[in-house]
């Protein structure tokens, strides 16, 4: 298996159980529904069957009603509803279900 560098300025809080996401190109009306891997103040990182290429501006939903136990501290700092840019989009091995793994950072907000 390929090992990459990390470099994440944060440290990531896992999703112990799978957290549904709606995911959609921004100004898009469509969307597909991924899992979130894990989290931070700056991303977050997620698994979809299907690719995102790198530079691509998203919008995400985090469909809290469909988690059990959805105020775990798992979700307390993942915003409910951002914009970000996919960072990176990589292949995971073969005998995986979902065949990529994305990484995003979300924009700054501006107030």
């Amino acid at each position: 298996m390929t090992v990459f560098e990390n470099k994440r300025s944060d440290k990531r809080i896992a999703c112990n159980y799978p957290v549904p996401v709606q995911i959609s190109f921004f100004n898009s009306n469509r969307s597909v529904e991924v899992q979130v891997v894990d989290h931070c103040m700056n991303g977050l990182s997620f698994i979809s069957d299907r690719a995102f290429m790198p530079g691509s501006a998203i919008l995400f939903k985090v469909a809290y009603g469909t988690v059990n136990g959805c105020f775990s501290t798992d979700l307390e700092a993942l915003p409910s509803v951002s914009i970000g840019e996919v960072k990176w989009c990589r292949k995971l091995p073969v005998e995986s279900s979902t065949t990529f793994g994305i990484g995003v950072r979300y924009f700054p907000q501006v107030y």
